[in-house]
């Protein structure tokens, strides 16, 4: 059997697919992207925020809004790409935010760790 010019072709352009995924992959891992990147600059002034209460009452708050209008003028609220989560731990807390792209992620800020993403790639 003879090959035909659309085999080869369908050869070629599926050999080019496969280099260019493997030197530039389209999807990024969790924490990385312009959506990770929003949701580290809206989550920049809150844990200052926190920082500062802290240092100023030894504690941090039971919830984020204990934060306004003192400490910061608004909480970073839920839109069509971020979802963001406080939790008070027994001495310290959690500062995360979820979005989608690709998979599920989640980028969790404590300050012992600092920020710590996770999800699908």
């Amino acid at each position: 059997m003879k090959p035909t010019p659309f085999l080869f072709f369908a050869v070629i352009i599926l050999a080019v697919s496969l280099a260019c995924n493997a030197i530039a992959p389209t999807e990024e891992p969790p924490g990385v992207g312009e959506t990770a990147e929003r949701g580290y600059a809206l989550s920049a002034p809150v844990i200052a925020a926190l920082s500062q209460f802290h240092a100023d009452k030894g504690f941090y708050p039971d919830a984020i809004a204990e934060l306004v209008p003192d400490y910061i003028a608004t909480v970073p609220t839920k839109n069509d790409e971020l979802d963001f989560s406080y939790a008070k731990t027994e001495t310290s807390y959690k500062f995360s935010f979820h979005y989608i792209g690709p998979g599920m992620n989640a980028c969790t800020y404590t300050p012992e760790a600092q920020w710590d993403c996770s999800g699908a790639h």
